[in-house]
Order: structure tokens, then C-alpha cells, then sequence
């Protein structure tokens, strides 16, 4: 009998150390970015390797470091407990909290930045700098970065999981074949529109312009309600004397900015800086990055 519970409590702690009765891991990798989250679950497929998305589905990225400093430390923490990566990009985003959040619950927890390899011969995203001297941290909005960013993370869930090697290797290969298929189709949308110049609402698409090789004419980034009417005018004459100019936008066009603009060349995309309400979907992860009209 007292062999049979020996036996029983040592199944026990097994099942509690690799993930219960089920099988289920827990959330082995942490990540507060959806082109992170899209990465790390895309390749872990076919593995009970899981990855979780730490942050409120409607906070955008620039919220994040006041979230994880006061209402999500506890919870960061706790889901660092039985984590063993968090997935950054803190490389381009220096504020990227994830690592340091849920390193507080685990000495042990390893940081893979997917945005440059920790090697001796690094691989990295092509950073952008902006005006200001800083870098652009929405690298995932060039679909080249994509490509870099999968490379860079599976290399090192291969070192984690020895055991997934193939598995890893077949994902990577699929996905970079996903994403080659959506450079083709950004390209193709942008050839027939005859999008070529630009004038650029967003500094969050700054990637996106320069991974589709467009020519920024005007950048506009002042909030719309603070445009002065000397603003207005210009853009308005921009279109007007140059048909084939579009607008480039992360929102969606206000009533006041179609009286500037024609609706027809407005391109809208999204910036992908959030889960929101569509969020990473399973069977079509590069949804959100597809241009649509």
C-alpha cells in the first residue's frame, strides 16, 4: 500500500512539473507583442509547447510599460513562475517590459530577443531611425523583419527544445514561406493601386513604408484635432495637384479628413500594436498584415 502512494505522490509531482494529467505544458513562453506571440506559437506548433500574450487585448504597446509597472506585475510574475522564455523585441524597443516583469518570478527565465540574436555573429532586424534619433520599434511592419525575427527566435527554441528540432525547422520553413507569400501579395495590392508616393499620417508606418520601398512626400503627424488651417489647405492642394498621391493611415478616415482627401486614396493599415478584437487567428496568422481596400 505504501508503495502504491509512493508511486502515486512521485506520478504526481511529475505530472505538476511537465504540465498535469492532460499533458498540457503550462505557458512555457511569455510575449506582449502579436508578431512575437504569432511567432512563437506558429513555431511551436505540433508541440505542447504554449505561448501566452501577457498584456490586456485592448492595450496598444505604448501603454504596456505603465500596465506591467502597476496592475500587471503580480500577474506577470505568477506566469514567469512556471515559464521558460520570454519573447522581447528589446533590441528596437528599449521599454519592452516582458523580460524583466516576469524575470521577477523566475531567476531562471530566458529572454530571447527576436529582434537580434544574443550570438557572436548577430543577425537583426533592419532597425529604422526616425527623426528624433530613436528606432522604430514596429519592425514587424516591414514583412522582410518577419523573415529575420522567426529565424532569430527559432534558432533558440532549438537550443530550448532539443526535442522539437524538426518540428521547429519544419515551422520555420512554412512560415517563411507564409510570409514571402504575403511580401508578394502587399506587392501585388500596391502595383495595380499605383501606390508610389505617400503622405504619412503615422510614425508607427514608417516600417511598412520603407518595406514596400514608398516615397514619403509629407509626413503629417500632429494629431488631427490640432491641424492648423494652413495645414489643411496644403494637404488638400497636395492631392489636388497630384492624382496619383495617396494618404497613409493607421486610423480610420475621419469625416474631416475625407473632405481633404479622396476616400479612394486612402490606404488604412493596421499597425498590429495590439491583440484587440482580432487578435492572432490560428488558421490565417498574417491576416492583419494584408492589404485590404
Amino acid at each position: 500500500m505504501k508503495a502504491i502512494i509512493r508511486c502515486t505522490a512521485k506520478w504526481i509531482i511529475t505530472a505538476a512539473l511537465f504540465g498535469g494529467v492532460n499533458g498540457a505544458f503550462a505557458k512555457d513562453i511569455l510575449t506582449s507583442t502579436p508578431s512575437t506571440y504569432l511567432i512563437a506559437s506558429e513555431l511551436m506548433k505540433g508541440t505542447k509547447v504554449t505561448t501566452q500574450y501577457l498584456p490586456p487585448k485592448r492595450y496598444g504597446i505604448e501603454r504596456l510599460p505603465n500596465w506591467f509597472e502597476s496592475k500587471g506585475r503580480q500577474k506577470v510574475a505568477q506566469a514567469g513562475e512556471s515559464a521558460t522564455v520570454a519573447v522581447t523585441i528589446s533590441s528596437v524597443w528599449e521599454a519592452d517590459p516582458t523580460f524583466i516583469y516576469a524575470r521577477q518570478g523566475n531567476i531562471r527565465l530566458v529572454e530571447i530577443d527576436a529582434a537580434q540574436a544574443l550570438t557572436p555573429r548577430a543577425q537583426g532586424v533592419a532597425a529604422l531611425s526616425l527623426s528624433d534619433g530613436t528606432i522604430s520599434k514596429y519592425s514587424w511592419l516591414n514583412p522582410t523583419n518577419l523573415i529575420r525575427m522567426a529565424s532569430i527566435v527559432a534558432d533558440d527554441l532549438k537550443k530550448l527544445w532539443p526535442e522539437h528540432k524538426l518540428t521547429i525547422e519544419a515551422n520555420l520553413q512554412r512560415l517563411m514561406l507564409d510570409v514571402r507569400e504575403l511580401i508578394n501579395l502587399q506587392q501585388e495590392a500596391i502595383f495595380e493601386n499605383d501606390i508610389d508616393s505617400v503622405v504619412l499620417l503615422s510614425e508607427t508606418l514608417e516600417d511598412f513604408v520603407s518595406g514596400n520601398q514608398l516615397f514619403v512626400v509629407e509626413r503629417l503627424y500632429d494629431a488631427e484635432l490640432e491641424w492648423s488651417q494652413q495645414q489643411k489647405q496644403h494637404l488638400k492642394s497636395l492631392f489636388s495637384d497630384d492624382e496619383t498621391l495617396w494618404l497613409v493611415t493607421s486610423r480610420k478616415p475621419s469625416k474631416s479628413l475625407l473632405e481633404l482627401v479622396p476616400e479612394q486614396r486612402i490606404l488604412v493599415v493596421d499597425p498590429v500594436d495590439r491583440w484587440g478584437a482580432k487578435g492572432v487567428k490560428a488558421d490565417n496568422p498574417f491576416e492583419r498584415w494584408q492589404i485590404t481596400f
